[in-house]
Parts: C-alpha cells; structure tokens; sequence
C-alpha cells in the first residue's frame, strides 16, 4: 500500500476477495467507486497466526496474522466508498483460534484502527455485512451473548497494540475518529470502541445500523468526547451502550459522551435502547442525552437505562413501546431528566415499574415531567420530582428493584490469561 502523506489508494469498481490486509503509518485515503460497486469480500477460512499465547504478536501479514480483516496502524486514514463483505458460512469464517481458553471461528474485525501515536481516522460512505453465526465456535454463543454472527467488531477503534510481553501492557490510543453516512448490518457490533483510549474525539453520525447485537458499542475511554447523532440504529440487545472494558483499564478521568437526535430500536426482548453502566467505584461518564426518538418493538424493553452514573442529563426525548420503564435511574445521583414525552409508554402490566424509574440506590436526581399524568416510581432518597403522578412502591411488583440484566460487561479482551 502506498504510503506518502496525502496519497490516495483507489479501487476501481469489481469485487475484490482478499485475506488479512496490514497497513502501518497509513497518510491518505483508501477508497473505492462507491458501496455498491466496490465490494471488498474476505476469503474464508482465514488463518490466524501467533495471535494466541502469553502476548500479543505486532500484526503482520506473515507470521503475525490477526483475526481481522483490513487493519490500520496509526496515520492520517480516510476510508470511503466500498463496501466490505464476510460472507462465511457459519463456522467457517476463520480455522480455530484460542481464545480465553476456547476456539472460536469468529472474524474478530472488519475494519480494526490502533496506533502508539496518535491516529486519526474518517470512515464516510461505506457499508459492511456479515451473516449470523450460531455455531458451536461462533464467539457470541461462546461468551454467553446468546447469538451468534460471523463478524464480532465491523469496525473498531481501540488502543490494543502490545508494548511489551507484559499482560495488558498496551499503548494508549489517541486521536480522532469520525464514522459518517455508512452501513452496518449482522455483527456483534456495528461501531466499536474499546479500552486504553485517552484524550480522543469520536464522532459517529448518520449512519444505519440493522440487526447487530449492539449497534454502537462505546467503552471506557478517559479525557474524551463521543458525539452520536442523527443515527437509525436497532439493536437485539441494545441500540448503542457505554459500558466498562475489562477491569486492566480503569479510567483515571472521565469522558463526555453527547448523544442527540437519533432513532432508536429494540427488536428483541429485555433489549434496551440506551445503556449506560458506570463503575460505581470510579464514575467516568459525563452523558447528556436529548432529542433522540425511541421505539420499543419486542417485550419487557427499556428506553433509557442509566446505572451508576453521576450528573447525567435526559431531556426532550420521545419515548413508545412497552416494558419495564421508559427512563430508569439505577444507582445514580445528581443527574436530571426533564421534559421527555414518554405518554405513549406503557409499563407492562405484569411486571413493569413505571414511565419513568428511580430506583433504592438514587439519591439528589431531579425529574420534571411533560404531562401531569407520566407516572414516576421514586424509591430513591433526597430526590426531586415535579409535576408528575408519584407511584406509591407497594403498587408496582417488583416493588424495590429492576431485574438484573446480566449483561456482559464489554467483549473479552483479546489476551490470554
């Protein structure tokens, strides 16, 4: 690959079938002739070499080989106008490699962007698709996610480069990444960002995500900014999260995540459309989350889930459906939700809570409803609630908490113990 800063790598329209791609301190722009017509489809079964083990190898195309399709080591990078496929049939998208003690089949990215330096990267105009994966090696049935894709990450910026030898001893990523105007369908993840990330601008706006167990997959990153909008995102399990990485990476300070004016959905049961989960020992997320559209289409969902979060604000969304609470605080403090329309919510008559929930473990939040008649359960202490219908505990069953989601805190990270 061509390398001279501001140099320009160009597809021409065709379908081009490739094994792992590694491009290191990439200064330009890989494009094709647009999504339908430059279509980039990984050869299965890729095999994966000296990525198991005590350490980490530094990606290569020889003996180093990732299970990742196309990755980008540091640079200046712009991808745009091409589509990538993994069309592998189920099992058969990568031979057997170990992880955490298990062999998986699993591509474990599309597109992967990782750098000691700092790497800033635009993603415009481009779809990626890979197809469901129930077998007995897919990594969602391995690690508990209950379905299964070929492809884990589509994309996937993160600060997992090895250093050293030494477990999790990995650099830091900073730098910027932009996903606009692009597709995702039928992974774990649409847009992923994991751990070791410091200082960082993240922008994911426009885009379309379908039938991913999560569509935007946000965790810890410390001393940065996240600003989702203006996507249609559906998710199995969530239609976008912000959760911890794994307990190496502990963030020293926080970040701020700005999600605004996006459609959301669920399309399975107890799926929430936003979640956000603190660490209740050491908060790191600032969320304002305002103007986003929220349509609940299976059982016992949730709009908007906070756990654990601290000052948080939620105002001016529009929430529908059925389940368990349109807006649940869960553990936090400080935080305020004003103005929602959630009069078409309707918590569900078996075991639902409330339009709008706070629950034992809250203390010092301010709601202030948009109708009189929106229903709030407060059995937290010291909070605030204006013009709302209160709901007294003993009418609501469960009376003193939300069912525990049992969901798996980030992905398991890519070293063996």
């Amino acid at each position: 690959m061509a390398y001279g800063k501001n140099c320009t790598v160009q597809l021409a329209a065709g379908t081009y079938f490739t094994k792992q791609l590694v491009a290191y301190n990439f200064q330009g722009t890989f494009m094709g002739m647009g999504k339908d017509q430059t279509i980039i489809e990984a050869i299965y079964p890729l095999t994966v070499t000296g990525f198991a083990g005590p350490s980490l190898c530094l990606p290569n195309i020889t003996d180093c080989l990732w299970p990742t399709l196309i990755m980008f080591m540091e640079g200046d990078i712009h991808v745009s106008d091409l589509a990538i496929h993994i069309n592998a049939p189920p099992g058969t998208a990568v031979h057997p490699y170990s992880l955490l003690g298990s062999l998986t089949t699993s591509l474990r990215d599309g597109l992967r962007f990782m750098g000691k330096r700092p790497t800033h990267v635009s993603v415009d105009r481009i779809s990626i698709e890979g197809l469901p994966d129930n077998s007995a090696n897919s990594f969602g049935i391995l690690f508990g996610f209950g379905v299964g894709f070929n492809v884990v990450n589509e994309v996937i910026y993160t600060g997992e480069l090895p250093r050293s030898a030494t477990p999790f001893d990995y650099y830091f990523l900073s730098g910027s990444l932009t996903v606009r105007n692009s597709s995702f369908k039928m992974a774990i993840d649409g847009v992923s960002q994991d751990g070791f990330l410091r200082s960082s601008h993240e922008t994911i706006a426009g885009n379309h995500f379908e039938n991913l167990f999560v569509g935007m997959d946000m965790e810890a990153s410390e001393s940065s900014v996240v600003e989702i909008s203006n996507n249609v995102s559906s998710g199995i399990y969530a239609s976008m999260w912000v959760v911890p990485w794994q307990p190496a990476f502990v963030p020293s300070s926080p970040s701020r995540y700005l999600i605004h004016d996006n459609k959301f959905s669920t399309i399975a049961p107890s799926a929430q459309a936003i979640y956000l989960w603190n660490d209740p020992t050491n908060p790191w997320i600032d969320a304002l989350v305002w103007n986003n559209a929220i349509e609940l289409q299976d059982t016992l969902s949730d709009g908007i889930d906070a756990y654990n979060t601290k000052a948080t604000v939620i105002w001016n969304n529009t929430i529908t459906g059925t389940g368990y609470d349109a807006i649940g605080l869960s553990g936090s403090t400080l935080s305020t939700v004003i103005g929602n329309n959630v009069s078409d919510f309707a918590p569900d008559p078996s075991i639902g809570l409330a339009q709008i929930y706070l629950d034992p473990g809250t203390s010092h939040d301010l709601v202030v409803c948009a109708e009189p008649s929106n229903t709030v359960l407060n059995q937290g202490t010291n909070n605030v609630v204006i013009g709302c219908q209160q709901l007294a505990a003993k009418s609501i069953s469960p009376p003193d908490s939300k069912r525990s989601l049992g969901l798996p805190k980030g992905k398991p990270w890519l070293r063996q113990p």
